[in-house]
């Protein structure tokens, strides 16, 4: 086999190998979707790096944190939170920027997702909650 046909057949390998595992679904389809039930979706034109979801526990010993990384433009940061009243701190941590973040109080409940948007409002990162309008 020839050089050029060995590195066609890696190339085709590793495209299979690697997958296609991007956050890019949009918010109708991550409904569809029982896992998650909190999704943020980045409306900035901001490269997360990570998004940070830090759950408080009632006792205030225990603290949980979820991340989900590489969120583009458009794309959808997904977080499986435990049924019941939580608060949390969402922790935006963009490329070549600073770091935000906002401190919720939710209730999660079984087919429900709670959906959080990054949007620029006044020169400013911010982080709202997405209205059924949105």
């Amino acid at each position: 086999m020839s050089l050029n046909k060995r590195f066609a057949v890696l190339l085709v390998s590793l495209a299979f190998l690697s997958g296609c595992d991007g956050n890019s679904e949009s918010p109708k389809n991550a409904k569809a979707d029982e896992e998650y039930n909190l999704i943020i979706t980045n409306n900035s034109p901001l490269f997360l790096k990570s998004v940070v979801v830090t759950v408080e526990e009632k006792d205030e010993t225990h603290v949980n944190s979820f991340i989900d990384s590489n969120i583009s433009v458009g794309e959808i940061a997904k977080f499986k939170m435990k049924n019941g009243n939580h608060n949390f701190k969402i922790t935006l941590n963009p490329k070549k920027n600073y770091s935000v973040s906002k401190e919720v109080s939710e209730k999660f409940e079984a087919d429900k997702i709670i959906a959080y948007q990054v949007k620029i409002i006044n020169n400013e990162v911010a982080i709202i909650k997405k209205s059924e309008k949105d």
